[in-house]
């Protein structure tokens, strides 16, 4: 059976910097008495990246799916599938993957929207995995575009909302990435193995609620929440849990791994995660983190797009190499949870 092998790794961040000090200053912090210091203090994030005016999801997503494209030096022509796959998007229909296909010139594909949270890009890449190994896709491309900075809350009411809430909205940022997968003979490269489970029960944690049926004309309803503590406890418990099972869904333990790739959300968010499994392993949890790709610190929460961009990261900066065993690991509201086995 053919593989799906990522010929390479694309990426694209709007120029706008915007530091967590900036965003403290937008979200009137001072009216409040609150310090400055707090996103970072919670969250781990000192900068994100904000998207221009008129810079939409299809930008952001082509950008990085141009990018991955020419490094791999692949013609529009050649791309049998193109799936897009974030949190936000263009607009309720048609599918944002028609405006990227359309701004790439891709002609020859189909294309659609993956909605699975911050866990669509990797479910994207497991449904393109799909068509390639049943052979309904010789070349595919999963791209992510978020442009969170629109769906961010800057007026607050009270303080108490402010310092509950704020914190975990103001490190969302915009960015994209993407995977470019072809099928191969390789058997020693590719998707290995997935893992995907759905914890349904919990959905109704940090709903963002405009945008459909239940408050079509509301614009308060647009705005993400950040009513995660459900999520994080859900979290916490799925990492608990999950360790057990790995060795023997995957054939290999999370410390067999040459790197591990998770969602950024919060940077002690990744340092818990990390503990839990080198704790799991023997490891001593330093060591494990060395392992450990964060990037929150730089980059915030970008939803969908986390996994691609802190995966390009890690190729620049030589964590990932040809070759190196690799896990993704990606959390959504939902709540959703994705690990991925690959071979870069």
């Amino acid at each position: 059976m053919k593989k799906a092998k990522v010929l390479s790794v694309g990426r694209y961040m709007p120029e706008r910097i915007v530091t967590s000090a900036e965003v403290e200053e937008m979200a009137h912090f001072s009216k409040f008495g609150v310090k400055s210091g707090l996103c970072k203090m919670l969250t781990g994030c000192e900068t994100r990246h904000y998207a221009a005016k008129g810079e939409y999801c299809s930008d952001i997503a082509a950008k990085a799916g141009l990018d991955a494209m020419k490094k791999a030096g692949v013609e529009p022509s050649e791309i049998d599938a193109l799936l897009f796959c974030s949190v936000t998007h263009d607009f309720v229909e048609p599918a944002t993957a028609n405006v990227v296909a359309d701004k790439l010139d891709i002609r020859n594909a189909f294309v659609f929207d993956i909605k699975n949270a911050c866990n669509a890009f990797l479910s994207g890449v497991d449904v393109a995995d799909s068509l390639i190994k049943t052979g309904k896709a010789e070349t595919v491309l999963v791209v992510s575009g978020e442009v969170f900075s629109q769906w961010i809350k800057y007026d607050y009411d009270n303080k108490e909302e402010l310092v509950t809430l704020a914190p975990v909205t103001l490190s969302l940022g915009d960015g994209g990435g993407a995977f470019l997968l072809r099928a191969s003979d390789e058997q020693d490269r590719g998707i290995n193995q997935t893992y995907f489970k759905t914890y349904s029960d919990s959905w109704n944690h940090n709903v963002t609620w405009g945008g459909g049926v239940i408050y079509p004309r509301d614009p308060d309803k647009m705005y993400v929440p950040g009513t995660t503590k459900g999520i994080v406890d859900k979290q916490k418990e799925i990492y608990q849990t999950i360790y057990p099972k790995i060795k023997d869904i995957f054939g290999m333990t999370f410390a067999d791994a040459d790197c591990i790739i998770p969602t950024q959300v919060a940077k002690w968010l990744i340092n818990s995660m990390a503990g839990t499994f080198a704790q799991e392993s023997g490891f001593d949890a330093s060591e494990f983190l060395k392992k450990v790709v964060s990037v929150v610190d730089k980059y915030g929460n970008v939803g969908a797009s986390n996994v691609p961009i802190a995966a390009y990261e890690a190729i620049q900066n030589g964590m990932v190499k040809e070759g190196s065993k690799t896990f993704c690991i990606s959390v959504g509201v939902g709540i959703s949870e994705g690990i991925m086995s690959v071979t870069f």
